[in-house]
């Protein structure tokens, strides 16, 4: 199965020197309904510029990757099975970074994959926690009952049945641009019935406290109403970290307004790895 991947690569000279040629390659993966496309817009450009191999694919079913007959009924395996191959076609020592749907499959590969060894860190941006959607989608329901609504409506019968006026404010930040946005709503798809299933908690999907696991960053965003900053820390917590939590932010971390926010952050903890 073919899958689709953006690759954005430094500029490096022809003497540069050996520990700018073996930094890791960095392999991003999207969320929900959308591609690999989601993070050219800001993220590959910037952490290519920073000297890092920069590459984000689209898991089956998405963006141009093949898959499209069967995407109602991937599952999180599936979604691992497409990071892993990216990973193993890549060679050498990776960091692999994951928003939302993204972060489950990232948790999910280190749990089933034994690919540790070449895993120098994994990030978690904006992250579906280890234990699932539940209380996360319980705080939609009761403080943003409209947002709940049509993400309900959205993974039942469709993208296109959404109101994107509610959708727009889910996303974003109130100071993204509309540009932005009508850019995005151009490009997403639809999302795998079973694989959203999974995450809502009723199967553990990620590494297990005393697994062997690489270096992990969690990342969240304040104005997040899909991920409430409770449940980003304690994601932190799950995994012996402090959590990055970026004001005037929302879910879409990687092309809402203050994107350089969380990109910041997390560039400065892959050059400490």
């Amino acid at each position: 199965m073919h899958l689709e991947i953006i690759s954005r690569k430094p500029k490096v000279r022809v003497n540069a020197p050996e520990s700018l040629k073996s930094k890791p390659k960095l392999v991003f993966v999207h969320g929900i309904c959308v591609g690999a496309w989601i993070w050219d817009e800001f993220f590959l450009s910037y952490f290519a510029d920073h000297g890092y191999e920069a590459h984000a694919l689209s898991l089956r079913g998405h963006g141009d990757s093949e898959g499209k007959g069967g995407l109602l009924t991937w599952s999180l395996d599936d979604y691992a099975d497409d990071l892993d191959r990216v990973v193993e076609s890549l060679g050498g020592q990776v960091i692999v970074i994951g928003h939302s749907l993204g972060g489950a499959v990232v948790q999910n590969w280190l749990r089933v994959k034994n690919s540790r060894n070449k895993t120098k860190g994994a990030a978690l941006l904006a992250s579906i926690p280890p234990w699932g959607l539940a209380y996360s989608g319980t705080c939609m329901m009761l403080f943003y009952p409209q947002i709940f609504h049509e993400i309900s409506r959205m993974l039942v019968m469709g993208t296109a049945s959404t109101d994107k006026v509610v959708m727009r404010k889910a996303l974003f930040s109130e100071s993204a641009s509309d540009a932005i946005f009508n850019r995005l709503w151009d490009q997403v798809c639809d999302e795998s019935f079973v694989a959203s299933s999974e995450v809502q908690g009723l199967r553990s999907f990620a590494p297990q406290p005393g697994m062997k696991r690489p270096a992990v960053f969690v990342g969240g965003a304040a104005d997040d109403r899909f991920i409430p900053s409770a449940e980003v820390c304690r994601t932190a917590a799950y995994y012996g970290v402090e959590a990055v939590m970026v004001e005037d932010l929302a879910h879409l971390v990687m092309i809402d307004t203050n994107w350089e926010d969380m990109a910041k952050p997390l560039l400065s903890w892959i050059k400490e790895l």
